[in-house]
């Protein structure tokens, strides 16, 4: 074995540990929160905390760290970010309250949004050019399948250790991914005659991710109605047409708005983005489908969602030959209408809907899935100089959790008026009684996976669900199309005009 072809497969080894751990929390937490709930003595306002402040800092941050690693080095800042992590997790672990927890996880966050960008900056300088898509499909199929294993992980975890090993259990990992990696990944070229850091614009950009995700998170309890979520995404907003000016007449720009002018950047984050809307969505609607309105137990149920995985490890194998064979845009162009193809399928689910059915159009979620995940980056990081490859790494990482987060605002927004409207058109004949507790079990279905309902109000609910359900992916059928479309039909006019 060549020196050269260890320490590629060392550098991909290493990295993907070491990027493991933070994809992991991002959704292994949801199952440890009510034993976190219960010996922390927390309030639900400090549970919705512990897992958004993680989301939060790191749709904040990724973009400008990867500015950082830019300027004054990928590898030292990646290693810190590491180190920053394992803190955090021995902090969280260890944590005595609900206080330190939430700290532990603003930690974890903060080192995420180093770790995502520059971990895969640094994976393609340790292969050639011509194994670079590869290597970075294959990268982005573990990081999706680590985000789906997450719930299912830390079920095991916690029921047979503790919660607080869901945060111990990233030291070994992270320890054996360093000895991967210290002699395997190089330091990128720092340019010294680059400007300084765009100080202005990751202030700019810090408040307007902050101010939007804010309002998205707060409207989810408060509804979009209340003066602070109102007032969270005025802050945003505002800020957000300042960094547009601010980075216009920067020298040296955090975000180039003048990339997103690019085919290949634009068509990138428009598939980048919509896979988190769709990823988030699905992700949360789709198992109370299966154990709700099909009955299935939670463990059948993971076995179902696991076809998503498993298709975004398959079509990740063949995402780098894909690219070759026809380029990266029309490879976007190919993985688009996947992500329409399964909402327009889910929009036939019902109680009777044949196994095979469901599993076909997880099938077709995990090909969107894993072409976000991979030709995106490999989109942006083409589009874009050597010198800011990273950036915008970090940029394609924030549309992913900006388009889960307001995919996900949205289409419980949309769930909740519609399954509403779809109950009240039934409930005529049935006194307030029985409609007071179903009303609250079609808001809040997750409430309802352990209720037993009498055969009539059963009917009910899952009439009122599947019709939220439907709106919902009706709604990210028409929004995915219109992405694809965007996409083709400025790709047909370059071409038309020679300039593709």
């Amino acid at each position: 074995m060549s020196n050269t072809y260890a320490r590629k497969w060392f550098a991909f080894i290493g990295i993907a540990l070491l990027s493991f751990g933070c994809y992991l929390d991002y959704t292994v937490v949801n199952v440890a929160l009510p034993t976190i709930q219960q010996e922390l003595k927390a309030n639900l306002t400090q549970l919705q905390w512990v897992m958004n402040i993680y989301f939060l800092a790191l749709c904040v941050l990724a973009t400008i760290m990867g500015q950082c690693g830019d300027l004054y080095g990928r590898r030292r800042l990646f290693f810190l970010g590491v180190l920053i992590f394992a803190g955090a997790s021995l902090l969280a672990g260890f944590a005595p309250n609900i206080h330190w927890l939430i700290l532990g996880r603003l930690l974890q966050g903060v080192s995420a949004a180093i770790v995502f960008p520059l971990g895969l900056s640094l994976l393609p300088e340790a292969f050639p050019e011509n194994e670079r898509s590869k290597a970075i499909a294959w990268f982005g199929s573990l990081g999706g399948i680590s985000l789906a294993l997450g719930p299912v992980l830390g079920g095991l975890i916690v029921s047979h250790y503790g919660w607080r090993w869901i945060f111990f259990i990233n030291i070994p990992i992270i320890v054996l991914g360093f000895l991967f990696c210290v002699d395997s990944v190089k330091e990128s070229v720092v340019l010294s005659d680059k400007p300084k850091l765009d100080y202005k614009g990751m202030l700019a950009l810090a408040v307007a991710m902050g101010g939007i995700v804010l309002s998205l998170l707060h409207s989810t309890s408060a509804g979009w109605t209340n003066v602070i979520t109102l007032s969270y995404l005025l802050i945003g907003i505002l800020a957000g047409i300042a960094l547009f000016k601010i980075e216009q007449n920067s020298e040296n720009p955090l975000l180039d708005f003048k990339d997103f002018k690019k085919l290949m950047f634009y068509s990138g984050s428009v598939l980048m983005f919509l896979s988190g809307v769709l990823s988030a969505v699905a992700l949360f609607f789709d198992p109370l489908y299966l154990q709700i309105i099909r009955g299935e137990s939670v463990q059948f149920s993971g076995l179902i969602l696991f076809s998503i995985p498993a298709t975004v490890l398959c079509v990740a194998i063949f995402v780098g030959w894909l690219i070759q064979k026809i380029g990266i845009i029309n490879s976007i162009i190919v993985g688009l209408p996947f992500g329409a193809i399964a909402c327009f399928s889910q929009t036939f689910f019902s109680i009777t809907t044949p196994l095979w059915y469901v599993i076909i159009a997880f099938m077709c979620l995990g090909v969107m899935w894993a072409m976000g995940n991979t030709v995106s980056i490999i989109a942006a990081q083409t589009a874009v100089t050597p010198e800011r490859r990273s950036v915008a790494t970090g940029t394609m990482v924030t549309l992913f959790n900006i388009g889960a987060s307001i995919g996900l605002a949205l289409a419980i927004a949309i769930y909740h008026h519609s399954a509403t409207r779809a109950l009240k058109q039934q409930m005529t004949e049935f006194n307030a009684d029985s409609i007071g507790p179903l009303q609250h079990w079609v808001e809040n279905p997750g409430d309802a996976v352990q209720i037993h309902l009498t055969v009539m109000l059963r009917t009910l609910f899952n009439t009122a669900f599947l019709q939220g359900f439907s709106t919902i992916m009706w709604s990210l059928f028409i929004v995915l199309l219109a992405g694809f479309l965007s996409v083709l039909a400025l790709s047909l006019f370059l071409r038309r005009q020679g300039r593709l």
